[in-house]
């Protein structure tokens, strides 16, 4: 309440003045201290909980791994982003100092009129929407080797946030599958995948259909993640569907089965372990066993790794993809990974070089491989690649092996 400052009464004023006065002064009084103050109008503010660091984890959550051609396709660049949660703060009304009367004579009408209005009026609140676009990410993939394979993959994922922090990730596309001496078979992927968290168990379950030019395969997938320990993490996967390994394999309808147990260990800050067990069924009656193994070692910008691949089937096959008996693949690899313009673009070069072991007979392994990223604008990167590897990923007898690849990706962020 402000203090009232009583005007100075001259000694010449009349006595009935002097009443007057003093009863002015005492209304004014009265209506200032029995008028309702003033409503005050506040929103209400939220807040948002990460739940876990980003850097610390597998990158679980990107699209699972292939698995369909040799050592050269496990990249155990693995991090996974974690989910937010959304905690609502209640509103706090502003403290009483912030009330203030209003003066004049006919303050006590509009106080009461502003009150009237205040009592109809409510505090405003936000709607959280059921989903929202969290962004795009076009990839482009075009692979092939001396064999006359060639696999060109066009897919598009939109991820959505929820409004309990879990994702919706859907998938489409158009892929194309060419082979000498065989059809050229299209694609048309159609995926949805659901990223969700209990407690600390990460779930990624996924079903599809993949309508190629020949027939509808449907697909499923479930990859779980759990923390073991800080920098230690366990994870499982299993999918099924077509088998996707070239032209041949899709005229065959040849279908596949495949599930196994990963690990990835974070030593130390510039030392990591990732390995690997895949086991596979096919629609053929084949079976498959794969395991590898890397262990990385950073130096600044530039990083050192070991690289262990074993594949084997159960028996050999016709039906065009590669089913090797026995087969061992040893590399060394040496990169760097720097800024070419600091915040604008970023690249990555690699080179590996070693051995392997096929069918009895042994030769030289080895590949390069580079990758560039662009800062495009504060929500837009972009990445371009290339990567030749020598690694037998088909059968060509006694000719020397090569398989070639381009690859470029969009992230577009909202």
């Amino acid at each position: 309440m402000q203090k009232m400052k009583f005007p100075t009464v001259s000694l010449r004023f009349l006595a009935w003045q002097q009443i007057l006065g003093a009863g002015g002064v005492f209304a004014y009084f009265l209506l200032n201290t029995t008028a309702s103050p003033a409503a005050t109008k506040y929103t209400t503010d939220h807040s948002r909980k990460i739940s876990l660091g980003q850097d610390s984890l597998p990158k679980a959550m990107k699209p699972t791994l292939q698995m369909i051609a040799g050592a050269e396709n496990f990249n155990p660049d693995l991090k996974l982003p974690s989910p937010n949660e959304n905690i609502p703060l209640s509103p706090q009304p502003p403290p009483p100092s912030q009330i203030k009367p209003s003066s004049g004579a006919n303050s006590g009408s509009d106080l009461g009129k502003n009150a009237g209005a205040s009592s109809s009026e409510k505090p405003a609140t936000s709607v959280t929407p059921f989903a929202v676009l969290e962004g795009l990410q076009p990839n482009i993939h075009n692979d092939w080797n001396n064999s006359g394979q060639v696999n060109r993959t066009i897919e598009t994922t939109a991820t959505f946030r929820l409004n309990n922090s879990d994702r919706l990730l859907f998938t489409t596309g158009y892929d194309t599958y060419e082979q000498v001496g065989a059809k050229t078979f299209t694609n048309i992927p159609l995926e949805i995948d659901w990223e969700t968290k209990i407690n600390s168990l990460k779930v990624r379950p996924g079903v599809g259909i993949d309508i190629l030019s020949s027939s509808t395969t449907p697909n499923f997938s479930l990859k779980v993640e759990y923390p073991l320990m800080t920098g230690l993490t366990v994870s499982a996967d299993i999918q099924q569907g077509a088998y996707k390994f070239n032209s041949k394999t899709i005229e065959n309808q040849i279908s596949a089965l495949r599930y196994g147990p990963s690990i990835f260990w974070q030593i130390d800050k510039d030392t990591s372990l990732f390995s690997s067990l895949k086991l596979g069924s096919y629609s053929d009656n084949n079976q498959e066993q794969q395991s590898f193994s890397r262990i990385e070692r950073k130096l600044g910008e530039f990083s050192v790794a070991g690289n262990l691949f074993t594949w084997n089937y159960q028996n050999s096959t016709d039906k065009g993809y590669f089913a090797p008996p026995d087969f061992l693949v040893y590399t060394g690899e040496v990169a760097w990974e720097g800024n070419v313009i600091r915040d604008v673009l970023s690249c990555r070069l690699s080179a590996s070089l070693g051995g392997q072991h096929v069918n009895a007979k042994d030769s030289d392994a080895g590949g390069y491989q580079t990758k560039c990223t662009a800062k495009i604008s504060p929500n837009i990167d972009a990445d371009l690649g290339y990567s030749f590897s020598n690694v037998k990923s088909h059968d060509s007898g006694s000719t020397p092996s090569n398989s070639q690849s381009i690859s470029s990706q969009i992230r577009w962020k909202f």
